[in-house]
């Protein structure tokens, strides 16, 4: 599957001014949360599961929200529970931020996109706090922006489906050159 031409396509990676939840400015916004509503989810669905099936998880836990349709679809192609964590408490009901019995389990992290790696770390802190052990974190694309080295530090194996270097590659001839241009200067000032 040509990455790429479905993000252009299904009008989900868009070329503007946009401010991420790092609190980062990009050129390129990557709005995967319509993105199950399109049938090339389900091939993402089983390249991730190609990615992820040596890491030993019994669980899977996404991201609010995200991330929570991809573990969903995860978790049901491999027969395993899910949850998910939010990043910020509600203020009512339980104020939980894990929505999972996790405790002795060993958990697959998942996400839509990552750019920092902040958000997948202050997940993997609510879910060790919760008795639950992260051992392997999974996005759909990786902005290269910092979260391997991040969760390096950590000592949680991350792995992505895409990165977007790859997904820019293959988009040469469904850019103009000019939106082109705007995202690999971008790229280039934060490697």
């Amino acid at each position: 599957m040509d990455i790429g031409d479905v993000l252009v396509r299904r009008k989900l990676l868009l070329i503007g001014h946009f401010v991420l939840t790092s609190g980062k400015t990009s050129p390129y916004y990557i709005d995967l949360r319509k993105f199950p509503s399109f049938p090339e989810f389900l091939s993402v669905v089983d390249e991730a599961v190609v990615k992820v099936k040596d890491l030993g998880f019994d669980f899977i836990v996404g991201i609010a929200t995200g991330g929570v349709p991809f573990a969903s679809f995860l978790a049901c192609k491999l027969g395993l529970p899910m949850g998910y964590v939010r990043l910020e408490k509600k203020g009512y009901g339980t104020d939980k931020l894990v929505e999972a019995e996790i405790s002795g389990r060993n958990v697959l992290l998942v996400d839509d996109v990552t750019t920092t790696g902040g958000s997948l770390e202050k997940a993997i802190i609510e879910i060790t706090n919760g008795g639950g052990k992260v051992v392997g974190a999974l996005t759909i694309v990786d902005r290269e922006e910092g979260a391997t080295e991040r969760l390096r530090k950590l000592g949680v194996e991350f792995r992505t489906v895409f990165k977007i270097s790859d997904i820019l590659r293959s988009l040469s001839n469904k850019l103009n050159e000019n939106e082109r241009k705007i995202i690999e200067d971008y790229l280039g000032g934060v490697k």
